[in-house]
Order: structure tokens, then C-alpha cells, then sequence
């Protein structure tokens, strides 16, 4: 997971990484499962930083799923129809050779469950997921046998002290490594969360040896966060 504008480019999980070495090797296909925050992106990127993937946008739609494949399979955008530009895409797919990433998979409709039925029988498909109910994975979902699943543990105390160690953090550093315990308890070990903390931390003073302090330091990263996300949506 990446902190708030760290120093370094990535932290922890080096055990997720060798899992996920294995698995490139061995060409399976994996579904990397954790909840929103948890980290799963800024896990792909690392992994991809040294090895062959080709990233795909979340697969709400169909359309926007082929347009994101059909140029790595030396497609172009001829107009085609939807079912004819699935099968051309997939007398091609050998020439892609490298694993299919699609992250934000939930809610998946029958159209492109089908596609991703293709990629997966001629290449690996990993697929980033925050919940793998049949109501949120949605039409994918009687796939997932076909699946590697990894899951995303919290972080380790070790992990959240690098964290917090990368971070560009302008205030106490000494005092914040200090309470990388009780930071770490605050965000369950949360990834999303300690990011969000130790944002909150980069603009306001907070007492961190008193519940109090931690109490209000939680609920103004819960603020700024909520914001935030209705700015963006």
C-alpha cells in the first residue's frame, strides 16, 4: 500500500508477493479479494512493475472491457457488433501472453462474464475483488472454483511502522513513529485507513496518548474521507 505521499513506492507484503509470483508462474488464474482500501491496487501495481500484465478497467461494461483488450491483441476499433468483436477477440488472444488484470469487479453483467469466460479458458485472468457474495460479484461469480483466491490479511505492526516510516510526514516523526502501536490498533490494521490517518495527522496536532486524541483523529479522517468521496462521485 502506498502512504500518503511516501518516500518509497511500496511497503509490506512481501509474503502476498511471493504467493503471487507463484501463481504468475504457474499461469493460474487468481482472485485477489480484500475490502475497499485494503490495498489490492497498489498490490497489482507493484507486481506489475516486474512482471508482464495487461491491466483492464473494472467490467461493468462490455464495450469499454473489449476497447481496453482489443488493442494488446492488435485489434482496431472496426465497427463490429458486440458478439462478433468478443470471437474476433478471441482467435487472438494467444498473442497477448500475459496474465488479464480487471480491477473493481462487482455487479458483473452476463455479457461480459461470458467474455471473461473466453480470456480464461486460452490465458490467466486475475480479478480484483472487494466481496465475493454472489450478489456483489454478480454473473461471475459460478466461475470463482476456476480461482486462485488470495486474500488480503490486515497489515502487521512490522508493515504499519514501515508505513508510517515512508511517509512524508512534516510534524513530530519521532512522535509518530512512537505510536505506530496505537495507530495500528486505531486502523484495525486497515491500510486504507492508517493512509487516511496519517493525512488527517499532516494538517492538524493530535494528542495521541489519550483515547480522546484517537478518538478525534478517527473521526476527522472519517470526515475528510466521506468528503472526499462525494467530491469525487
Amino acid at each position: 500500500m502506498n502512504p500518503p505521499e511516501a518516500k518509497h513506492e511500496f511497503v509490506g507484503r512481501r509474503t502476498l508477493l511471493a504467493h503471487l509470483e507463484r501463481s504468475y508462474r504457474r499461469q493460474r488464474h487468481v482472485l485477489l479479494h480484500g475490502p475497499a482500501g485494503a490495498g489490492k491496487s497498489a498490490l497489482m501495481a507493484e507486481f506489475a512493475r516486474s512482471h508482464r500484465m495487461l491491466p483492464a478497467p473494472a467490467c461493468h461494461s462490455l464495450g469499454v472491457l473489449l476497447e481496453a483488450l482489443e488493442p494488446a491483441a492488435g485489434l482496431n476499433g472496426e465497427e463490429l457488433r458486440m458478439a462478433a468483436r468478443v470471437h474476433r477477440l478471441a482467435s487472438r488472444l494467444p498473442q497477448i501472453g500475459r496474465p488479464i488484470v480487471v480491477d473493481n469487479v462487482a455487479r458483473v453483467p452476463p455479457r461480459v462474464a461470458h467474455l471473461l469466460r473466453v480470456l480464461m479458458i486460452r490465458q490467466p485472468v486475475w480479478l480484483l475483488v472487494r466481496s465475493v457474495a454472489p450478489i456483489d460479484l454478480g454473473h461471475v461469480w459460478p466461475y470463482l472454483y476456476l480461482f486462485e483466491r488470495i486474500d488480503l490479511p490486515p497489515f502487521s505492526l512490522e508493515e504499519t511502522r514501515a508505513f508510517l516510516a515512508a511517509a512524508d510526514f512534516p510534524g513530530n516523526r519521532r512522535g509518530l513513529l512512537d505510536s505506530a502501536l496505537r495507530l495500528h490498533r486505531l486502523a484495525a490494521g486497515h491500510p486504507g485507513t492508517l493512509a487516511a490517518l496519517v493525512a488527517e495527522m499532516r494538517h492538524r496536532a493530535y494528542n495521541l496518548r489519550t483515547a480522546e486524541g484517537l478518538r478525534v483523529l478517527a473521526l476527522h479522517a472519517r470526515i475528510t474521507s466521506v468528503e472526499a468521496q462525494m467530491a469525487a462521485g
